[in-house]
């Protein structure tokens, strides 16, 4: 899950949730429209200091299009489309610092790091372990997808109606398997066990979580007082 990228800093997993929150706090308070720009500035210095330089250009470059559309594309779009428009554009950049940091933890944040994480906050395992399960279903199905497209390749299959046939399929019947053989492995991993689970590694804030988690916190003082 985590990705292949190095990593110039780590930061614990509990600085990422709690970056979560964070994000999700000014994204819904700000009102000002250069704390919209200083929290994406911020978190994409981020993303480049944790080694995902090429994930936070896409962000910029994802960001910066949405404001232009907003700003000189919109304006000269006639009414119907400009309320239909404006709503879209206005409501994915709200969500932009959320995505971000959701962003960062896939690709820095080993699933086994972060239900350590949430073992040390003491989440109950009622939601630890169907959130361990979720977060390794994706990547297998992800890799099941691809590896479908990649034979429908071989066999040289066209037509959408018929592709659609050969990924669907496929893709519903791995699904069902996919699920059971997750849920059987962490079983006999021993994840329902009540005892305190033991682990190598030991997760400790350092001085980049300290640093992170203030700076989230002046932007929620900033994102209040600009309200």
């Amino acid at each position: 899950m985590a990705g292949t990228e190095t990593k110039a800093i780590h930061l614990d997993p509990r600085t990422d949730l709690l970056l979560l929150v964070i994000a999700n706090i000014v994204a819904f308070t700000y009102s000002a429209r250069w704390i919209e720009f200083a929290v994406i500035g911020v978190l994409a210095l981020l993303l480049l200091c944790c080694g995902c330089g090429k994930t936070a250009i896409k962000w910029i470059l994802v960001f910066a299009g949405l404001v232009v559309i907003q700003y000189y594309v919109i304006p000269i779009l006639p009414k119907i489309f400009v309320i239909m428009f404006s709503i879209l554009t206005v409501y994915i950049r709200k969500l932009f610092p959320c995505l971000m940091i959701g962003a960062l933890i896939l690709k820095t944040t080993p699933v086994r790091f972060l239900i350590i994480a949430l073992r040390k906050w003491h989440i109950p395992q009622k939601l630890i372990i169907p959130l361990s399960i979720t977060l390794r279903y994706f990547p297998a199905i992800k890799e099941e997808h691809r590896h479908i497209r990649d034979a429908m390749k071989l066999r040289k299959i066209k037509g959408l109606e018929r592709k659609m046939e050969c990924m669907v399929v496929p893709l519903l019947m791995s699904a069902t398997g996919t699920a059971d053989e997750l849920s059987a492995a962490a079983i006999t991993r021993g994840i329902e066990n009540p005892v305190p689970k033991t682990c190598i590694v030991d997760l400790r804030f350092h001085i980049q979580d300290y640093i992170c988690l203030l700076v989230g916190c002046a932007f929620i003082v900033a994102a209040n007082i600009a309200h």
